[in-house]
């Protein structure tokens, strides 16, 4: 039984949130930190680093399309716990990295570390504890990613920049573990059954409703996940492709100094975006609110592909960052409208793991690109991928189309 004074779906959120902080700010945002101290260290081009990075997003999404079946049927935080205790030994691995070889290997095995204490486990959590407060839950927990950016990245930076990659392994390491293992063994709980709850902290009834929802075959066969998939597959390209690629482009275009500092911005922005989202999307349409913020991703990018001085980098990174917290938290959001949550776990991963395929690819599309021409044609042509995902998202139709075929 739930003994707190208060629902513990929000120590479930705090859980998250703190494990989000450390996985992103010590993963997806420090990628490329890693990326550009690597360039350097290992006297190579930017498009064959990228590859690294493009591993790690693409390891992380098949390894959590394999194990979300398991999420169902076991206890989650002990996939956060293994999670990270992988990450950890990972990154004490990448003190002996010499070569290109070893930044592939290393960030394969930051990618299953990723998979297992990341997006996948942290949002179908909060998913399962919160149903009429949904986003607001969802936006609190996913903000620990942009948190993460602002408060654990800058502190690395400064330590890659100061010790080298092989220097900073062993606090690296300290922090995803300490991050991520204590907090999910003592916060997390699998689901609010465990505590005689129900979502959003109604007491369990003497017969409890069955957990409704589409199975995964139905799922996948609907035009809406069809869509959504690829809409996200072309988001994350150009997003995660942005993000990788932004701390070496202002470091190029206006020093170190701006480059710290637009990543700060952006995930400053994403926190407050974020957070706002969260509220105001109960009073809007979901696809629609998705729409609009693709779009302002878009002219994000648009912006950063033009900025040639730390003021016009810092507004595009702002402005990027407003997109990227809450185009992150909508997806979610649109998965659970459309297909409730039954098999919530293997339908989020599956779309998780199609836009894997933008994810693994964005980073190492900008950098060829970059590589070829310059940083301009690199981000306009994210920022024109970001119009075909407007197109896929309103092929998609609405939520109760897909919903209709389970319900």
């Amino acid at each position: 039984m739930n003994r707190l004074p208060f629902f513990q779906g929000w120590t479930i959120v705090v859980g998250v949130f703190v494990v989000l902080a450390t996985s992103a700010g010590l993963g997806f945002y420090n990628a490329s930190v890693i990326l550009s101290a690597a360039v350097d260290e290992l006297d190579t081009s930017v498009s064959v680093v990228s590859g690294a990075t493009a591993v790690f997003f693409g390891t992380g999404g098949v390894a959590g399309f394999l194990v979300a079946p398991l999420m169902d049927r076991f206890d989650i935080r002990w996939f956060l716990v293994i999670g990270g205790i992988v990450g950890a030994g990972a990154f004490l691995t990448l003190a002996a990295v010499t070569s290109v070889l070893g930044l592939y290997l290393f960030f394969v095995a930051l990618g299953v570390a990723f998979a297992l204490a990341g997006l996948i486990p942290g949002i179908t959590l909060v998913t399962r504890w919160f149903d009429v407060k949904r986003s607001v839950a969802l936006s609190i927990a996913s903000t620990g990613l942009s948190v993460g950016g602002i408060a654990l990245t800058p502190i690395v930076a400064g330590l890659i920049e100061d010790r080298g990659l092989s220097g900073s392994a062993r606090m690296m390491a300290a922090m995803w573990f300490l991050g991520i293992v204590p907090v999910s063994v003592l916060l997390i709980r699998s689901s609010p059954a465990e505590v005689g709850l129900e979502p959003d902290g109604a007491p369990t009834p003497p017969t409890p409703a069955p957990i409704v929802g589409a199975t995964l075959s139905q799922a996948t066969n609907s035009r809406f996940f069809r869509a959504l998939a690829l809409t996200y597959a072309l988001v994350f390209l150009s997003q995660v492709g942005g993000i990788a690629q932004l701390f070496k482009l202002a470091t190029e275009r206006a020093g170190s100094s701006a480059a710290e500092q637009a990543l700060i911005a952006l995930a400053l922005s994403s926190v407050v975006g974020r957070l706002i989202g969260g509220v105001v999307v109960i009073k809007f349409d979901t696809r629609f609110m998705t729409l609009i913020l693709i779009a302002v991703q878009g002219l994000a990018l648009a912006i950063i592909a033009f900025a040639s001085s730390t003021v016009p980098i810092l507004i595009g990174a702002g402005i990027f960052g407003v997109s990227i917290g809450n185009i992150l938290m909508l997806q979610p959001l649109l998965i659970a409208e459309a297909f409730g949550v039954r098999s919530y776990a293997r339908i989020y991963s599956f779309s998780n793991l199609a836009g894997t395929v933008g994810v693994a690819g964005g980073p190492l599309v900008l950098g060829v690109v970059r590589d070829l021409v310059d940083y301009r044609a690199a981000y306009l042509l994210a920022a024109a991928i970001c119009f075909l995902a407007l197109v896929s998202l309103v092929s998609a139709g609405p939520s109760s189309e897909a919903k209709a075929i389970w319900a």
